[in-house]
């Protein structure tokens, strides 16, 4: 099963409930916190539920401040802790 990745910046008290939403949606995705002061998370997904994970974010969007971000976040967070690639 190939798989995709999205990052996504909110605030740091929306995490919890963001992770209830997607842990709700069984198999759909799963969710890393990847800094949590900053509130950016990852969110791996199969292919295959691409327009559904879409379609579950605007409408949370709705909800919560959320927009999406690149993985650049990750990739700077790496070389700010040395652990670079």
């Amino acid at each position: 099963m190939q798989t995709s990745s999205r990052y996504y910046q909110l605030a740091s008290r929306d995490m919890v409930y963001m992770k209830f939403i997607l842990e709700a949606y069984e198999g759909l995705s799963t969710m890393s916190t990847i800094d949590g002061k900053k509130g950016i998370v990852r969110v791996n997904f199969p292919l295959g539920f691409a327009a559904d994970l879409a379609a579950l974010m605007e409408a949370l969007s709705s909800e919560i401040s959320l927009s999406e971000v690149t993985e650049e976040w990750e990739k700077s967070l790496k070389r700010e802790s040395g652990s670079g690639e």
